[in-house]
Formats: C-alpha cells, sequence, structure tokens
C-alpha cells in the first residue's frame, strides 16, 4: 500500500484473478465505512473538502473501483449482485469484521447489494441521492434516450447503446465539474462552485474514466436493469439524504427508494441538491458510525 499525501491505496487479487484498487481516507483504525461510488466515479471519491475531517471523526473510508473504473480490471458479464463478493474479499483483506456501507447516486444499488448479501457484516446503510430500481414504476431521467427506456431490462443491448452517449465524457472529464455547473441546480452550482469540492469531482471522476467509457456505459445499463433482489429483504437500518432541489436524482425518485426499504429513515433537504453531503458530511458520517 502507498502512504503519502492523499488517500492511501492500495489493491487486493481476487480469487478469480482480477485485481480490485481501493483507496482508503481517514483514521487506519477508524470506524470502517465502505463506500460505493457514483456512476462515473472511482476510488478517489470522498466527501469532505478537508480529508484530515476523516481522521477527527474516527471514521476510516475504503473506496473501492467498481470492476472497469479508474484500476480495477473489468468483469465482463457482471451483475449488480456481483459486487458484495468483492466487496467482501476486500473487507477480508483489510481485517475488516463489520462496516457501515455508503453510496453516492449510482453506487445505491452496489451499497443495498452488500446489505442483502452481506448480512450482520454490514450494520447500517446510507444513501446519498439514490434512485430506486427500474423495476418499479418510477420517471425515467431525461437524458436517458427512448430508444433505451424500452430495452434498458434486456442485457444485451443496453451498454452499447449508451457507450455513444457517454463517450464525451472520456475524452476531457476533468471538464466534468464545469458542464455541471452549468447544467445542476443553483444549489449544487454553489457547492461544485467551491474550489475545494471541484477539485474532488475533476479528480474522481477522470480517474474513474481513465479506461474509456465503457466501463461506465456497462455501469449504468446495470443500473436501469431489475437489480436481482427485492429491497424488501434488505434488514439494516437505511439512512437516506436527498435535497429536493435534485435535478440529477429528482426527488420523488428519492422518496419511491425510501418507501421500498423497511428500515428506511429519510432526511430531506430543503433548497438543497444532489451533492448536499459537502455541507453535512459530518451529520452523515455520526449516522454511520453507529
Amino acid at each position: 500500500m502507498r502512504t503519502g499525501p492523499g488517500p492511501r491505496e492500495g489493491s487486493v487479487r481476487l480469487r478469480d484473478g482480477r485485481t480490485l484498487a481501493y483507496a482508503e481516507w481517514g483514521d487506519p483504525d477508524g470506524r470502517p465505512v465502505l463506500g460505493c461510488h457514483g456512476s462515473p466515479s472511482s476510488r478517489l471519491e470522498h466527501h469532505v473538502e478537508d480529508p484530515d475531517a476523516y481522521r477527527r471523526w474516527g471514521v476510516r473510508l475504503v473506496v473501492p473501483d467498481r470492476p472497469g473504473f479508474g484500476r480495477s480490471d473489468p468483469q465482463p458479464g457482471r451483475r449488480v449482485l456481483d459486487w458484495p463478493d468483492d466487496a467482501a474479499q476486500l473487507l477480508d483483506h483489510l481485517d475488516v469484521d463489520r462496516c457501515a456501507v455508503l453510496s453516492l447516486s449510482g453506487g445505491a444499488a452496489y451499497a443495498l447489494a452488500c446489505a442483502h448479501a452481506l448480512g450482520d457484516r454490514v450494520h447500517t446503510v446510507g444513501v446519498l441521492g439514490g434512485a430506486p430500481p427500474p423495476d418499479v414504476p418510477w420517471p425515467w431521467p431525461g437524458w436517458v434516450p427512448r430508444r433505451l427506456r424500452g430495452v434498458a431490462h434486456r442485457p444485451s443491448p443496453a451498454a452499447g447503446l449508451l457507450q455513444p452517449v457517454f463517450a464525451p465524457l472520456a475524452v476531457r472529464p476533468a471538464l466534468i465539474p464545469r458542464y455541471l455547473q452549468l447544467r445542476l441546480a443553483p444549489a449544487d452550482r454553489r457547492v461544485i462552485g467551491r474550489p475545494a469540492v471541484r477539485r474532488v469531482p475533476a479528480r474522481t471522476f477522470s480517474e474513474g474514466l481513465r479506461n474509456g467509457a465503457a466501463p461506465l456505459a456497462g455501469d449504468r445499463a446495470l443500473l436501469f436493469r431489475p437489480w436481482g433482489f427485492p429491497l424488501a429483504r434488505v434488514r439494516q437500518p437505511v439512512h437516506l439524504w436527498h435535497g429536493t432541489q435534485d435535478w440529477v436524482v429528482p426527488v420523488p425518485l428519492g422518496r419511491a427508494l425510501a418507501a421500498m426499504l423497511p428500515r428506511c429513515s429519510a432526511h430531506w433537504f430543503p433548497g438543497e441538491g444532489h451533492f448536499l453531503v459537502f455541507d453535512h458530511a459530518e451529520r452523515v458520517y455520526a449516522a454511520l458510525r453507529g
């Protein structure tokens, strides 16, 4: 593992021979939190302007690259429910017996899959701006092409249809924060406008897209198909945080997700957007420490 400025980084060789890369933030002896990054994103994702805050809060945030993102090897034909096994092997490697799981945006499916599959090994789940699975009625985001909406539940064509949609992002991913400032709600534009915040997505998106648009297309395609497990069987406490002015994942999607989880504490933030965590991180991590 490399140490020094920024996160501590390492990798683990999985049973099937793939490499899974990860980064750790905060106190090595702190309360473990497994981060399920957004889409696109990478192991470099964190939710504070000053990473030293994790150490002050006694948190050990561990964020792995999902297959194909960053420095993790791809996993052809993967499913959402394949992720908990990768996560469990990483936790074994790090000698972590129990942890909380936290997701941002597109990571929600993977965080909830870990809760479902790993049982008591996950004690609490946090969801920041997450949406429900598509096999329940919910409005599609406007950026999803109409032709894709009709075939999203079929595994073969979805990633291929999405790849050209995301290809421009892979050319200059460092410009994504500037693009977000033009397209997001005013609350998010104010947050992303802070230089220390803007550097976080600039770095994590660039790293996540180092292998081009295909991993992102595949990841998004999985989110637009049934996830493979009923949310009613997620028995851990789930904290959901959602801004009412989130234009990325509109609040009706958050409300639908909250209604499907048996032990969900939903926290609605009037007038705030998708990146509200940068103003409320201490509260979020306090809930996950238990």
